[in-house]
């Protein structure tokens, strides 16, 4: 009778929390704020500062999230929730403060000396710091969201999906990010990056150079160091340029990163 007891209780369990993990947020009001909003890898910012109130709706949605859900579900449901949750978060940043108006004289120069310019979510203060995002019952940070939640999960490849409202980072698609196609999505996204020539050279020589985005300096450890960045990339490249992507034997320079707002305003759109 006491296995019986147990396997009843096992299995009620099992049911109530697979019951919870459905509480998640459904991606198809995210999909609807992107299919509107995102045009080439751009965004139309004045369109979504306009109307969002389905940006709002899904951002309520995700501050509402128990945290106990997210305890109940697999790695890529996480992965999936909090790549979205940055991503959404981001959208926020910049249309609240659209169009984004230069700060004071100080941050103003001390911007400009770093290259950031003024039509930048860097114009924003305390942009990547400030908590302003309610995600799973908790205000966030970006920087919070990305390197205490989604980074410890192990996944490299998030790097080339964070939108961070800039010309100079991963484009945002027009689909949120989903569970069951995480695997297809992360492969698309790491090949849309090496197609890219603004994010991607390899220059034929002795010895040949790979020049790449300042992400994958920032972001080298993720990868294993330089030679595990190179050696991730050869996965992905042309055949042509797989022969010549042996750690060790390429030299990798790394491009400045462009925080110009990826904004559909901006002269020259496209990527």
């Amino acid at each position: 009778m006491s296995r019986i007891w147990v396997l009843v209780v096992g299995l009620s369990l099992a049911v109530a929390g697979w019951g919870r993990a459905q509480t998640l947020p459904d991606q198809d009001l995210f999909d609807r704020v992107l299919g509107a909003v995102v045009r080439d890898g751009l965004v139309d910012y004045a369109a979504l500062a306009a109307h969002r109130t389905e940006l709002d709706l899904y951002l309520d949605v995700l501050g509402r999230t128990s945290p106990a859900d997210l305890d109940l579900v697999s790695r890529d449901e996480r992965l999936a929730f909090w790549i979205n949750a940055y991503n959404a978060c981001v959208l926020r940043l910049v249309t609240d403060h659209y169009p984004i108006e230069e700060p004071g004289e100080v941050t103003t120069l001390r911007n400009q000396q770093a290259g950031i310019p003024a039509n930048s979510v860097r114009q924003i203060p305390d942009a990547l710091t400030r908590r302003f995002c309610r995600v799973a019952q908790r205000d966030r940070s970006l920087d919070g969201i990305e390197h205490g939640i989604i980074r410890p999960l192990g996944e490299p490849r998030i790097h080339f999906v964070l939108h961070g409202g800039a010309r100079g980072g991963p484009v945002l698609t027009d689909v949120a990010y989903r569970a069951d196609r995480l695997e297809e999505q992360f492969a698309a996204a790491v090949r849309r990056f090496v197609a890219d020539t603004a994010q991607y050279v390899l220059m034929r020589g002795h010895p040949p150079v790979l020049r790449v985005s300042k992400i994958l300096d920032w972001y080298k450890d993720d990868f294993g160091g330089t030679g595990g960045v190179v050696a991730f990339l050869r996965r992905f490249a042309p055949p042509a340029d797989a022969e010549l992507l042996q750690p060790g034997q390429v030299r990798v320079e790394y491009e400045d990163y462009d925080w110009t707002l990826d904004d559909t305003a901006v002269v020259g759109t496209g990527r």
